[in-house]
């Protein structure tokens, strides 16, 4: 992939003391950093926020300046968000998303491994690594932003690459992760705002590049949608991210991203192609050290796809607890069993969960 934007070194008074900023975040164990004029820096450290004790300038323009061209700041200036990598001169790499508050400028630094990860590494609570082998068909994975949605997208993406091999064409904005490409296979990273206009366009340019497995950074428009399914209609495997809190509403946000007249049709080819949706939260440990991830698998038995087909998602949530055998997993047995590990506290699950009464019966 192309290498992150590094900030220019004859501007790097500014930008110097970005990278300050940056390590003493990452030395901290954050994952995020949060920074609006007026404001003191802020980081995330295990799921929690908390003032970053450096002295720095609070004039956020000058120090993501910077790092960004003339058409970035209009972007900015104009109320649009603008989303880059970052590397510092060590390389360690950050996801930057710029905008305008009631502050003024303000930006949020994600930090960002160098290579995507191997699925036993992000310690998920099922095994996934099945959904990755399938020869085609869609897996999504869902859940609130800071949830480790692309992280579980990108490990999926290199367990195909390592085992079944073929082309991968990612599209991103931004490029977050690297692949290896191992014998056999090739790997094509785009990224949205540099190497391609939009999803739609970067997504219909990949279906003439002859892939075999696509990895859509997010799904945000019919436009999108529908090319996705017909990928995955059409013999490719696609791996995509959707802002949804469970595995029904992400079904159900597929379908109202199209007039009513339509989601009938958009039902019937999501339920031919559907593999699995992935619902996930990352929690505070009990102790404090990291977090921990916990999710909800719906898998795409012949119940589930007749539920899609007709439009009866309000009852995917019982084919969820009836479905133990094909796999599936309720988020909320899912957090159950981090309580009763003393992995995570019981309030934080309580806040996780979508239905309460349902977490306490699984305590009992």
């Amino acid at each position: 992939p192309r290498p992150a934007a590094r900030a220019p070194r004859r501007r790097g008074n500014d930008a110097r003391v970005l990278y300050g900023l940056l390590e003493a975040a990452t030395q901290r164990g954050a994952s995020d950093l949060h920074l609006a004029d007026g404001e003191q820096a802020q980081i995330r450290v295990g799921g929690r926020l908390r003032p970053l004790e450096v002295d720095a300038p609070d004039d956020v323009r000058l120090l993501v300046g910077p790092l960004l061209d003339e058409a970035a700041h209009k972007d900015v200036e104009a109320g649009r968000s603008v989303d880059r990598a970052v590397a510092l001169p060590g390389g360690q790499r950050f996801r930057l998303n710029v905008y305008r508050c009631a502050q003024g400028w303000a930006a949020a630094l994600r930090v960002l491994r160098r290579e995507a990860p191997r699925l036993p590494e992000l310690n998920l609570p099922v095994d996934l690594s099945e959904l990755a082998t399938r020869p085609h068909g869609l897996v999504v994975v869902c859940g609130p932003t800071g949830a480790g949605k692309t992280t579980t997208c990108a490990a999926l993406a290199r367990h195909a690459l390592e085992t079944r091999g073929g082309l991968l064409v990612t599209l991103e904005q931004p490029v977050e992760y690297a692949f290896d490409a191992p014998d056999g296979a090739l790997v094509r990273q785009r990224e949205v705002g540099r190497h391609v206009v939009d999803f739609a366009t970067g997504l219909r340019d990949a279906l003439r590049e002859d892939p075999d497995l696509l990895l859509v950074g997010e799904m945000r428009d019919p436009e999108t949608i529908e090319l996705a399914l017909t990928a995955a209609e059409t013999g490719h495997l696609v791996l995509t991210t959707l802002h949804a809190r469970s595995a029904a509403s992400a079904i159900e946000r597929i379908v109202d991203a199209y007039p009513p007249s339509r989601q009938p049709w958009i039902r019937g080819q999501l339920a031919g192609v559907l593999e699995a949706v992935v619902a996930q939260r990352l929690l505070p440990r009990a102790d404090g050290a990291g977090r921990v991830p916990a999710v909800e698998v719906l898998r795409a038995t012949h119940n589930v796809s007749n539920l899609v087909r007709e439009g009866r998602t309000a009852h995917l949530q019982s084919a969820l607890q009836a479905g133990r055998d094909a796999g599936m997993v309720v988020m909320e047995k899912s957090l159950a069993d981090l309580v009763r590990r003393g992995a995570v506290a019981l309030a934080d699950a309580v806040a996780a969960a979508a239905d309460a009464a349902s977490l306490a019966d699984y305590l009992r």
